[in-house]
């Protein structure tokens, strides 16, 4: 008779079971490190996709304002001051273009804009006559509207809207507004807006077309002679995606070296826009 002989098993030693304990932690670990390290990556690119959306639209919204800026429809032609023909509108004796660097006392009032005495970002205000088909005209109607699709009033020679623009913070969100003279009171049209910067491309006369350099508000003597507007929009993440050990700086409207302490990415945007109507020139 066969008989089966047994082979004893025999266990793992203790090195060898702490060997390969310490092999399946390291792999753990750099599973989770390429795990963690992929989840930052998205978000921050999530985050700057995001900051460069917002930035174009609100760049669209506010280049599309200042290229309206003294539009009119032309009344009669006349002839003016230095002898030379020129089309007469509503607007003929208003600038088109009003602009501080500290904002303005009150961005939703219906009186003259002034600026205020301090601020960290600056605002504007454009002037120009409205029709249906540089506004969004109202539902069924050809009445146009504002900023914020409220309908305006005729007046003698037609309808015509002065829209302020301006950063506030409401609720801990810093964010791009509109307002106009209807008395309603500023609206929020883009988030994460932090800071608005502008300068002024001023001639040395109303028949200059080259202008010689870009000032700040408070330095424009005329803005009647503004040709064109340089503008700069600071941005920011909704949400804190900065890592705590990463360095949270940035460079602000005037090219200086910032950081922040809220772990939120931050950038700067550039345009310039041309006026192309100057009828308060």
């Amino acid at each position: 008779m066969l008989r089966a002989r047994v082979v004893p098993c025999r266990g793992l030693s203790l090195l060898e079971c702490l060997v390969g304990l310490a092999l399946g932690l390291v792999i753990v670990a750099a599973v989770a490190a390429q795990y963690v390290a992929t989840g930052q990556s998205a978000r921050l690119q999530a985050a700057q996709s995001q900051m460069t959306e917002d930035a174009q639209i609100a760049l669209q919204l506010l280049s599309s304002e200042l290229m309206m800026a003294g539009y009119a429809r032309p009344q009669a032609l006349v002839q003016g001051a230095d002898g030379k023909p020129r089309w007469q509108t509503a607007l003929q004796s208003e600038p088109p273009l009003r602009a501080c660097d500290a904002g303005f006392v009150s961005p939703a009032s219906t009186t003259e804009a002034l600026c205020a005495g301090s601020g960290s970002t600056a605002a504007f205000e454009v002037r120009y006559q409205a029709d249906e088909f540089n506004t969004v005209p109202l539902s069924g109607s050809t009445r146009p509207s504002d900023c914020l699709g409220n309908g305006l009033n005729a007046s003698a020679g037609g309808y015509f809207t002065s829209n302020r623009w301006y950063v506030a913070i409401s609720q801990g969100r810093s964010e791009l507004r509109c307002a106009s003279q209807l008395g309603n009171p500023g609206q929020p049209l883009v988030d994460n807006v932090e800071a608005l910067a502008l300068w002024f491309a001023e001639a040395q006369s109303s028949e200059a077309e080259l202008p010689a350099r870009y000032v700040r508000a408070s330095q424009v003597i005329s803005f009647a002679r503004v040709r064109s507007v340089r503008l700069c929009l600071l941005m920011r993440s909704t949400d804190a995606v900065l890592a705590a050990e990463d360095a949270a700086t940035y460079l602000d409207c005037d090219g200086v070296t910032q950081t922040s302490v809220d772990r939120r990415l931050r950038r700067a945007f550039h345009t310039t826009v041309a006026l192309r109507n100057r009828s308060g020139a």
